[in-house]
């Protein structure tokens, strides 16, 4: 599952301080700075690695790191995409540089798309060179990200049929080779990948002679319970959603079931399987989903088993989504019971309980009903003792909004000076103006708050969320002081990189030259480097490809290759496949290298205008976390 990317990370610890974690940033303290199973720290010879190919696994030296779940700079990460907003391929967005940018373009006119890739370039040329590659090499990095490459492009080529590819790397000696085909059949997102994958997470016959195994094995069972969510999330037909929740539900119910990141991966995909799109349309499923999973939820399974119950919320949020139904009053009604009880319940539990209630809720200057739900969540942040929830229930009121919550999130932010409380108050306030925005109102009190307090900031931790949080808000007035910031704290990695995040969520095009500089100046600060480079892509710059690419020849790092390989791949300009369809070709370069520019190759060529994962992380419980599902490295949020 593209675990290459963990060691771009492992390779950001050692020269920025930055964790291991898989795909993508997740915050201090997140994962370990290690290698993954199999992957060496020289290039590897191209055989088989890790689980039935080869010795332990080494490390770089680094000293295991406990996940920070606790900081805001985590449930920013898990949650930014959809905030940050799709990649803008568009082609008419004016280059830095250009009269246009400086005159405004002159007069509407219809224009060729010349960013985004056609379906020549994607069936004629990139699937091909995808599958070339994952015939010429074993290496495990590189298999990996030939198969999620394809899967999130999702189309055959020529002589190229996904599925055949994807079950023949079922076969290989490798776990995490075949868990990558795994979760590719789900996220290329076709009906032919459901007898495949509801073989092996049956663990049948067929199952097992597809794997060539005695037992298909409960982890790769889990992948493909996350890839059949994925799969019937995509799916219009509802005979398959309805196939895949009876394929999943019975592992809930079955006492011999007791594998947690089975079970887990079940309530998750349960969670997907109806599809935020099609909800209309598939009500019927997802209400009896809704209560199987409400029924199971309160089932009293000891302690133990509360850490898999706790996905059950979410899962509900997601199905149901915010609203006032007699189903919805029924599920918030439990939720805030939860928060308000006497008996302490597990951590987990009360973390799950606030995240739903904020996918749940409406204002309750929408709906008086829904005032006790709002008053839950202040009152368990006031008197809680789970420093995680405490922070999801502030950002549930976030999420609800309302005059309401506003005024009380004003008032707490006004009095808690706690370095610790204050950037989750910031950012619950910047969804409260988040929202606003969205309706077509800038929130002045908000953004002239948070703005004020940027610039007074004495912490380094604060003033990074300070400014994430004036982000959100949309204030044109606000650009001036991220500027101001970005010029005086540029030497600092981490907070400039957040500064860059500002500007790109206030929209500002203005902003274009000078984040080029700043990205030319971070060749040796990867961190920043990706972060100027992706605000430069959402703010719909056509040089930022174009810059990357001149800076991939000169990249002397495996951790500023993988920063630039990967920013291009999110950035997704068609002008970066000739030189990327090089580099696969290029014997010359290390198999990590080539594994990143296959990774690459798959952004460019992405369905989805957010990563595939986005429905998962977003308002996930990741403190909740099994292996499979998160862990830093190898879980299904940790992957691009």
């Amino acid at each position: 599952m593209v675990r290459l990317f963990l060691v771009m990370f492992a390779a950001l610890c050692l020269l920025v301080g930055l964790p291991a974690h898989g795909g993508q940033y997740r915050g201090p303290g997140w994962g370990t700075p290690t290698l993954p199973p199999g992957v060496n720290p020289v290039p590897s010879t191209g055989g088989p690695t890790g689980p039935g190919g080869g010795g332990p696994s080494p490390t770089t030296g680094g000293r295991a790191l406990t996940p920070d779940t606790v900081s805001w700079q985590t449930w920013w990460e898990f949650n930014k995409e959809p905030l940050l907003g799709p990649r803008r391929r568009a082609a008419d967005y004016a280059v830095s540089g250009s009269d246009d940018f400086y005159l405004g373009q002159r007069r509407p006119e219809a224009r060729v798309d010349l960013l985004r890739p056609t379906e020549a370039d994607l069936t004629e040329r990139i699937v091909p060179a995808l599958a070339a590659l994952l015939e010429a090499e074993r290496n495990r990095d590189i298999q990996s990200a030939c198969l999620i490459a394809l899967g999130k492009i999702g189309r055959d080529g020529v002589d190229v049929q996904l599925e055949k590819v994807f079950q023949q790397r079922l076969l290989r000696d490798d776990q995490e080779v075949r868990e990558s085909a795994v979760l590719a059949l789900g996220i290329a997102g076709r009906a032919e990948a459901l007898p495949i994958l509801a073989a092996l997470v049956g663990d049948t016959a067929d199952g097992r002679r597809l794997v060539d195994r005695a037992e298909v094995g409960d982890r790769t069972r889990a992948f493909a319970a996350y890839s059949l969510g994925e799969l019937a999330r995509r799916s219009t037909d509802s005979a398959l959603k309805r196939q895949v929740h009876d394929l999943l539900l019975p592992l809930l119910t079955d006492p011999e079931t007791d594998d947690r990141d089975l079970r887990t991966a079940a309530v998750s995909a349960l969670g997907l399987s109806c599809g935020e799109d099609n909800a209309a349309a598939h009500k019927r499923l997802a209400w009896q989903t809704v209560e199987e999973l409400l029924r199971w939820y309160q089932l009293d399974l000891g302690r133990g088993d509360e850490l898999v119950q706790a996905h059950a919320p979410i899962a509900i949020g997601r199905l149901l989504g915010r609203g006032t139904t007699v189903l919805h009053q029924r599920c918030k009604d439990h939720l805030a019971e939860v928060l308000a009880a006497s008996a302490r319940r597990s951590n987990s539990i009360l973390q799950s309980a606030a995240v739903a209630l904020g996918m749940l809720s409406v204002p309750a200057e929408t709906e008086a009903a829904d005032e006790p739900f709002s008053l839950a969540l202040q009152s368990f942040y006031e008197r809680g003792h789970d420093r995680q929830a405490r922070s999801f229930a502030v950002i549930a009121l976030g999420r609800i909004g309302g005059a309401g919550n506003r005024a009380w999130l004003l008032s707490t932010y006004a009095r808690d000076k706690n370095a610790t409380e204050r950037p989750w108050l910031a950012l619950a306030l910047g969804l409260v103006a988040h929202a606003t925005r969205q309706d077509g109102e800038i929130d002045a009190t908000i953004a002239q708050l948070l703005r004020e307090d940027l610039d007074a900031a004495s912490s380094e931790d604060v003033r990074s969320a300070l400014a994430v949080s004036l982000g959100l808000t949309g204030d044109p007035g606000a650009v001036p002081t991220v500027l101001a910031q970005l010029r005086e704290r540029e030497s600092d990695e981490r907070q400039a990189g957040y500064l860059c995040v500002a500007l790109a969520l206030l929209g500002e095009q203005a902003a274009v030259p000078t984040l080029s500089a700043v990205l030319q100046r971070s060749v040796r600060r990867p961190f920043l480097l990706q972060q100027s480079a992706v605000a430069l892509g959402r703010l719909g710059d056509k040089d930022a490809t174009v810059l990357l690419l001149s800076l991939l020849g000169s990249g002397d790092s495996v951790a500023v290759l993988s920063a630039i390989a990967t920013a291009i791949g999110q950035i997704g300009d068609r002008r970066s496949i000739d030189r990327l369809l090089e580099l696969s070709r290029d014997a010359e370069l290390t198999k990590l290298a080539r594994a990143f520019v296959a990774a690459s190759l798959g952004g460019v060529g992405d369905k989805d205008d957010l990563p595939w994962n986005v429905p998962l992380s977003r308002d996930s419980n990741y403190a909740a976390a099994v292996d499979t599902l998160t862990n830093g490295a190898t879980g299904v949020l940790d992957i691009l």
